[in-house]
């Protein structure tokens, strides 16, 4: 079983449960990362559209996320996730924004980080994953995506200003 650190609101470790209780109660906080590789010559990033198999946000639009797991911190979970996600153990990850989600079962503290790419060589899990797109912000806010809530907030939320 999967055991995530429970967090309060300034983001400081006050537990730590099991993911079938944090995604339960939501007053458990718990961490997670969403993250988006940014080519800063083409100044794109990238986004994934998630498998129709998925339980959550079902053939959305999206960046790739993990949870953060207990002891873990942020930055290891973004370089596993990149990992098992796009086959790469990326070199340069940086935090560029953060904020809580609140859902009926859950609440997540959430940091996006940009994963700066160079010439390496993606491999996404196609289980997890259907079709991926290089796009720049701007032409992402203003097309017609079926994006996920938090893809949506992020587009709009996060200053892409400080990626590129």
């Amino acid at each position: 079983m999967e055991y995530f650190d429970v967090v309060n609101e300034k983001d400081e470790i006050i537990g730590k449960a099991g993911r079938d209780e944090c995604h339960s109660n939501p007053d458990l906080i718990h961490r997670t990362v969403h993250f988006t590789l940014a080519d800063k010559n083409n100044k794109r990033i990238f986004i994934t559209q998630r498998s129709f198999l998925k339980p959550n946000d079902a053939g959305k639009w999206c960046f790739s996320g993990e949870h953060v797991l207990s002891g873990e911190n942020y930055e290891e979970a973004v370089i596993r996730g990149v990992k098992e996600e796009l086959g790469f153990v990326p070199t340069l990850v940086k935090e560029v924004a953060n904020h809580i989600f609140s859902y009926a079962k859950q609440t997540e503290f959430v940091r996006f980080f940009m994963v700066e790419i160079n010439d390496e060589n993606i491999k996404f899990d196609k289980e997890e994953i259907i079709k991926t797109l290089w796009i720049s912000p701007n032409k992402l806010m203003k097309n017609d995506f079926d994006l996920s809530e938090m893809t949506r907030y992020w587009i709009k939320n996060v200053n892409w200003k400080i990626i590129f």
